[in-house]
């Protein structure tokens, strides 16, 4: 065996005082070795230097050779690209596979020292460390596996939970120069703390993270070990450089410490529509979308897919106001939304809108919160959300266009068509505007995002949602291409590798089912059901960048480094990384991108009964022959519907990416 680990952190006197540390819980030792041990936000240590050659060969004289052959051994196994909510990296298969198929040439004689890595592992590290921890480890196994972190890679926040974990390691092979201000890719640990009124709502013994409290940037041959357990949240920096993050890593077995998830289930809070002033509707919204010839093509293209952008949705004075609005409201206005587990961005405080500067902010919720909003909706996508709505009665109400010789009613009916079951659901004639009403909905909410912004999917995303029309606001920072005028001439230019579109999935699936691409003053609706759901992807760094300068100030981080071990505090949780001491006279006025996005619930609808809708889009999907696609508006300069034009809805091709490419895809969205 080539592989040995240094024989300064394999002395008896060694083993003795480092198991003392850990199981006393004694924070933030630093030996004389180099290596450290801390308990804080949860046990990890990290040890320099870890592995030594065991003894010279032809092939190789020195460790910093056999570290290399390794790395060399690496790039020859086939890797797999992994991407979902939660991280985008290559990954190869688990190095086991490699040691059981022996006969294959192509990994026993070209990955000789990554098998025998891996035995090293189980004959000498981990006995070493059941000696150094007093853990009682499985014998004879252990997961491993290599991983290649490439420019815009990353792995969000998560806690490592799956039943006998019990060590989690990472041995790194990056270069000697690898800068963690210039190349990224940290281990960061999260603190933690117990999930609020725990006892009421099944939560009780859960924990959520908070802040990034340690943060440990990669080192050739340095050996990184966490205990796995409910505080373990942690997360893998997105790489900023060219530089590749290459490493083995995996997990040592044992009994768990698990004995409740950390998997919060709380479900969405839903509040009822309120009146607004009917010229507010007026003053916001593009009068294209009141046009019954239009609202009707619009209507069938949402009819088909289930789902639609709709272009300058704002009067073009009125979103300029807004811009300008939420680019001047203070930084208190807005306030975190997390846990980092779950969500990482700003929403807009209601509190806060107590002055002039937020009135816009306050029309633009109270406008999307309201009944008449939901009569625009149900005008424009064909789903009967409010009993005052033009759609849905057929022979009374519909839409008519006149082709020049005779009227003809070419509205489609609502999007689903109701069942006997749905009779009762209809509101009687004599009740007043509000008694009418019985959809719900969530808060609008104003978000903000930047570099490092993120939401992830949750068990708790598939309660209590039932049918929906999900709609989202695009309103500035992505692009003004799809805009009637600029609000600046230095406006960041966003594109797909950036992140920040929300993706549609549906439950234990994992191909996409659709991709929204935001563009400014752009409104997104998407009709989903209970089982489907959406994220947003992470805005990388590297794409977006930190910025634009500004001048004048200083710019830390917020982190310093500790004993000069490569391990950073974090004293508080930053999504914009540090510059480093050779920008302290620039400041870097971040990239935010601005949206608003609600959820309108469809209440002609049983939440309950899936048969039932499975049956209703069987109706549709059979129907779809009979109906004509729609467009909607073209280009700026001109927002009339054009039957051959069916990018006009939407935004334009090379923006808009239907996952899967299919009607089939669409319409289970």
């Amino acid at each position: 065996m080539v592989f040995q680990i240094n024989r300064e952190f394999v002395t008896e006197d060694f083993k003795r005082a480092f198991y003392q540390c850990y199981n006393r819980k004694i924070a933030n030792k630093i030996f004389e070795n180099g290596s450290l041990i801390d308990h804080e936000p949860f046990t990890f240590a990290k040890f320099d230097s870890f592995i030594q050659l065991e003894q010279i060969t032809e092939e190789i004289i020195n460790t910093g050779q056999l570290v290399h052959e390794v790395k060399k051994e690496i790039e020859k196994l086939p890797f797999v690209q992994k991407c979902n909510d939660l991280y985008t990296f290559s990954q190869s298969c688990d190095i086991l596979n490699l040691c059981q198929d022996v006969e294959n040439p192509n990994n026993s004689a070209t990955c000789p020292l990554i098998i025998s890595f891996r035995t090293f592992l189980l004959n000498t590290v981990l006995p070493w460390l059941k000696d150094i921890t007093g853990i009682p480890l499985y014998e004879n196994k252990v997961d491993l596996t290599s991983s290649i972190y490439k420019q815009g890679d990353y792995l969000l926040c998560h806690d490592d939970e799956l039943e006998g974990r019990r060590i989690a390691f990472i041995w790194y092979l990056v270069p000697d120069d690898w800068n963690n201000q210039k190349d990224g890719g940290e281990l960061e640990l999260f603190d933690s703390v117990p999930v609020e009124g725990g006892e009421d709502n099944n939560n009780e013994g859960k924990l959520i993270p908070t802040r990034i409290c340690v943060s440990l940037p990669p080192k050739c041959n340095t050996f990184t070990f966490f205990e796995v357990s409910p505080r373990s949240f942690h997360q893998v920096a997105e790489v900023l450089g060219n530089t590749k993050r290459v490493s083995l890593h995996g997990w040592f077995h044992g009994p768990s410490l698990w004995t409740v998830s950390n998997n919060t289930l709380q479900g969405i809070e839903k509040i009822s529509p309120v009146y607004i002033e009917e010229e507010l509707v007026y003053q916001w919204i593009n009068p294209v979308y009141f046009d019954t010839q239009q609202l009707s093509k619009i209507r069938r293209k949402f009819y088909k897919s289930s789902e639609i952008q709709l272009i300058n949705f704002l009067k073009a004075d009125k979103w300029k106001e807004l811009v300008q609005c939420l680019d001047n409201l203070s930084p208190n206005a807005w306030i975190h939304c997390g846990p980092a587990n779950r969500r990482n961005y700003n929403c807009l405080s209601n509190e806060k809108l107590n002055d002039s500067t937020s009135d816009l902010c306050r029309q633009l919720i109270r406008l999307f919160k309201s009944e008449a909003m939901l009569v625009v909706l149900s005008d424009i996508t064909g789903i009967r959300l409010h009993p005052c709505a033009l759609i849905g009665e057929k022979n009374n109400n519909s839409t008519v266009v006149d082709n020049g010789d005779q009227a003809i009613d070419d509205t489609p009916e609502t999007k689903r068509m109701r069942t006997d079951d749905n009779i009762n659901n209809s509101p009687k004639a004599d009740k007043s505007f509000g008694d009418q009403c019985s959809t719900y909905l969530t808060e609008p909410c104003l978000r903000k995002f930047q570099a490092g912004s993120y939401t992830l999917l949750s068990d708790a995303d598939m309660l209590n949602q039932g049918w929906r029309v999900e709609c989202i606001l695009h309103i500035h920072g992505y692009s003004s291409s799809n805009c009637d005028d600029k609000v600046d001439n230095n406006q960041f230019t966003w594109n797909s590798t950036c992140g920040g579109q929300t993706i549609y999935v549906a439950d234990g699936e994992t191909e996409e089912l659709l991709t929204v691409t935001p563009s400014d003053n752009a409104l997104t609706l998407v009709y989903v059901d209970s089982s489907t759901t959406g994220f947003l992807k992470y805005i990388k760094k590297s794409s977006v960048g930190v910025g634009v300068d500004v001048g004048g100030g200083g710019c830390g981080g917020g982190r310093a480094s500790l004993e000069n071990q490569g391990v950073k505090q974090s004293r508080r949780h930053s999504n914009v990384p540090s510059t480093g001491d050779n920008h302290q006279h620039t400041v870097k006025k971040p990239v935010q991108f601005y949206d608003l996005f609600v959820k309108y619930f469809d209440s002609t609808t049983n939440e309950e009964d899936d048969d039932k809708m499975n049956s209703v889009n069987a109706e549709e999907e059979a129907s779809d022959d009979e109906v004509t696609t729609s467009s909607s508006l073209n280009d700026d300069n001109d927002n009339s519907v054009d039957d051959d034009d069916e990018s006009a809805v939407l935004s334009p091709d090379e923006n808009h990416d239907d996952a899967g490419g299919d009607d089939e895809n669409q319409e289970r969205v």
